[in-house]
Formats: structure tokens, C-alpha cells, sequence
């Protein structure tokens, strides 16, 4: 059976105009079931409709609501350090190159790694940093909590590969499991123009549906927070389908801390890395001693 995570289903949008479609709670529910997924089903039960469809505030309240707790996780997970030990050479390897850096965070949700760097300032003054999410409310609440950190960063409600000024190099976090297999190739293909990508996603290892069941437990309280973070685990991607996926001309790809270094108890984190093959050596003198991690 299909692994669903209840925040996929709940919001719906227009494939050509990105315009938010109306969700029956029913639909979803059915579906759910028809997974043998009846905790989940549950869960959407309890979100109010209006009418017959899901009510599109209470929706958002509850997303804002998971975004704020998974902020807490991705910080302790460090995430906004690990981008930056990538991050940092990558853009100096850029700059050496004549490359204006921006950055681009593909499916931002509340920004936290595009506000982290920001504060901290460790990828230097001149970079534009971007975070992109189709998701309104989210990108509504990142741009305020962006305003009241006083962050020189910028949030849009937009196609992170439609934007007027295409990015120097795309991250993401936790985004590509959300992405069919079938679908992969072509999301990296929409960066070839890039000089660079980083992305960040759950280690398909054995034990990380645990991992991920027991980190959410001790650190969420949303019951669909709880949930999607065991089914984004169980819906990792295989490092050969990633490997596959990301092959695309004009890229060198690697992995950076394949699974086999990390604790399997866990659900780690480990990225895909993309680099333009004029940068890729001296990317790897940049980066030192842990140059050794990027696995082809």
C-alpha cells in the first residue's frame, strides 16, 4: 500500500495557475482509509470543514502550527550548520568565479534555514537569500518573522524554477521524498541553469521510520506532525534512485555522508549535492578534509 502523509492531501492547487482548490474532507479521508492508514483518517476527521470541504483557514492554522514544530526539529538537527559547512566554500568557489551568489530555498515552509543564515551572516553580506513555497500562510508567516528579526532575506509565494532572477545555487530540506520517483529526474533537470545545488532529505536507512517515530514523539504535539514525520521517513528515497534522479548534463552529483556513517537508530539527514564540473575541484580543496565525504 501507498505511504500518504496527510499534509500532501489536505491542500490542493492548480497545476497551470497554482490557484488553492477547494479539498473535500471525505476524498480524504477515503483515500487514507483505502491505505489502510485509519490513524490518519482519524486525524482529518477532526479538521473542521465548511460545507463539505475542508475549512482553508483552520488548514492553514494547523500547517503554520506543524511548521513551527518542525522548526524546533531542524534546529536541533542542525540543520542551517550543516547547509552552512557546504554552503560557505561552495560560495567562495562561486565568487572566485565571478557568480553573484543566490540561494534559493525550494519549499521553504517557515524558512527557518534561510532566516538561520541570514542571522548568522556566515555566508557573507552579499548573498541573496530566497525562500520559495507554494504554501501562502507559510510564506506569509516567514515573511513576519523575518520583519521582526529584521533578517536581509526574502520570502515568495512562487515556483521557486519561475522566478525572475534564477538562482546560483538551489537548496532544500526535506523536500525530495515528497517528490515521486517518476517525478525526480525532472526536478533536477529545472536546475541545470544553476551553478550548484544542496538537498537535504532523510537517509533511506532500515531503522529510520524508528528514528523518526521516536524523535517525533519526544518533540511534536501535532498528532499530523507526528504522523507525516514516521511517513516521510518510510517514504525516503533509495541512494540509487537519488544518484539516478540527479544525474543531469552539465552536473556533477555526489552524496555527502552516505547512510553508512551516520547512526542507523536515527533518522538522518544527509545531502544531495550538485556542483557545475568547473567548480567541482576546487570545491573539493575548499572543503578540506571533508571533501572525503562527497560519494559519487
Amino acid at each position: 500500500m501507498p505511504v500518504l502523509e496527510i499534509s500532501d492531501l489536505i491542500i490542493a492547487r492548480d497545476p497551470v495557475t497554482g490557484a488553492r482548490l477547494p479539498v473535500r474532507r471525505d476524498h480524504v479521508i477515503d483515500q487514507l482509509t483505502a491505505a489502510g492508514d485509519h490513524r490518519a483518517a482519524r486525524i482529518v476527521a477532526r479538521i473542521p470543514v465548511r460545507g463539505e470541504h475542508l475549512d482553508p483557514h483552520a488548514v492553514d492554522r494547523l500547517l503554520v502550527r506543524v511548521h513551527t514544530e518542525l522548526q524546533r526539529l531542524t534546529e536541533e538537527l542542525h540543520m542551517a550548520q550543516r547547509f552552512a559547512e557546504l554552503l560557505v566554500p561552495l560560495l567562495d568557489v562561486l565568487r572566485a568565479h565571478g557568480h553573484r551568489p543566490r540561494v534559493v530555498d525550494i519549499g521553504c515552509g517557515l524558512g527557518y534555514v534561510v532566516r538561520s543564515l541570514a542571522a548568522s551572516q556566515v555566508l557573507g553580506h552579499d548573498v541573496d537569500l530566497v525562500g520559495a513555497d507554494f504554501n501562502p500562510a507559510l510564506v506569509a508567516e516567514a515573511t513576519r518573522l523575518a520583519a521582526l528579526e529584521n533578517l536581509p532575506c526574502t520570502f515568495v509565494c512562487q515556483d521557486a524554477f519561475a522566478l525572475a532572477e534564477q538562482a546560483t545555487v538551489y537548496l532544500s530540506c526535506g523536500v525530495l521524498h515528497h517528490i515521486p520517483v517518476d517525478r525526480l529526474p525532472d526536478f533536477f533537470a529545472a536546475q541545470h541553469h544553476a551553478q550548484a545545488f544542496v538537498h537535504y532529505d532523510i537517509a533511506a536507512t532500515t531503522l529510520a521510520p524508528f528514528g523518526a517515530w521516536l524523535f517525533h514523539r519526544a518533540r511534536m504535539r501535532e498528532p499530523l506532525g507526528r504522523h507525516d514525520g514516521v511517513a516521510s521517513a518510510r517514504r525516503a528515497h533509495p541512494d540509487d534512485v537519488l544518484r539516478a534522479a540527479a544525474r543531469i548534463d552539465g552536473m556533477d552529483t555526489f552524496l555527502f555522508e552516505p547512510p553508512r556513517h551516520t547512526n542507523p537508530f536515527c533518522a538522518s539527514m544527509r545531502p544531495v549535492v550538485g556542483l557545475a564540473p568547473a567548480l567541482t575541484a576546487e570545491f573539493r580543496t575548499a572543503l578540506g578534509r571533508r571533501a572525503k565525504g562527497l560519494v559519487r
